[in-house]
């Protein structure tokens, strides 16, 4: 069964900047998506169009069975109350390139915020699971550290705990370690390897080839705003079809 349908999804930026060109994908629960592809590809709009950071012009959004978007018989894009929107994109959560935490919250103030103010929670219940969480990212004795006290890998490592203590359903990376210096990059990338041992339901949006190839379920390649090849990790980087993805696997080999 699919968590996640994409269904012939267009973004239009402008009057002539096709973002997302008629992009369809299908996400069963447990997988563990890469999404590759040059700058300007379209891979973040798709995803961020998953958890309406993006408004879509056209096609269908399916979460779990329920409509963020579609498109009526007339060609009107169609989107709930902004209450039921709200109430779909809790079953997502999104991990940014750049952290976003909160500066003048510690780290277990970070985790907990969002439980509390969006899920209704106990303070006490949130902690709890926050320490949980701040375990399993190995942060757990930065509980009551401030973001501008850890490292880059520290920071992304509390931002993915942040994203787990809503309890999502779908995890989105949005180019996770691309703002990390390499030799930190691993600490990250670890984290998110457990998840797919964890059977997270995971897109990730990467250029970090290594981490598409070793870790993904299976891997997208996208190209102007359109998906153009798709398949397991060792199908694509080892046998790719179009010459638009050779011509990419290449670019990273040197």
């Amino acid at each position: 069964m699919a968590i996640l349908e994409i269904k012939q999804v267009k973004k239009r930026f402008g009057h002539d900047v096709d973002a997302l060109d008629d992009v369809s994908l299908s996400v069963a629960e447990g997988e563990a998506v890469a999404i590759i592809g040059s700058s300007g590809s379209g891979k973040s709009t798709l995803l961020r169009s998953v958890n309406n950071l993006e408004r879509v012009s056209g096609g269908e959004i399916v979460i779990d069975g329920d409509v963020l978007v579609h498109t009526d018989e007339s060609g009107n894009v169609q989107y709930p109350p902004d209450r039921e929107i709200r109430r779909i994109c809790t079953k997502t959560s999104m991990v940014f390139q750049h952290f976003n935490l909160f500066p003048h919250l510690s780290c277990l103030e970070n985790v907990t915020l969002a439980p509390v103010k969006i899920l209704k929670k106990s303070k006490e219940e949130s902690a709890a699971k926050a320490r949980e969480l701040l375990e399993i990212v190995g942060l757990s004795q930065k509980a009551d550290s401030y973001p501008d006290q850890l490292s880059g890998g520290q920071k992304q490592r509390i931002a993915i705990a942040r994203a787990l203590a809503m309890d999502p359903q779908i995890m989105l990376f949005d180019e996770p370690t691309s703002a990390l210096d390499p030799e930190i990059t691993n600490e990250v990338t670890r984290v998110i390897e457990d998840l797919v041992r964890r059977r997270m339901t995971m897109l990730i949006v990467t250029h970090d080839m290594r981490f598409a190839r070793d870790a993904a379920s299976r891997v997208v390649f996208m190209d102007s705003g359109r998906i153009v090849e798709q398949g397991p990790p060792k199908q694509l980087f080892e046998h790719p079809e179009s010459e638009r993805l050779q011509e990419f696997i290449r670019s990273y080999q040197g």
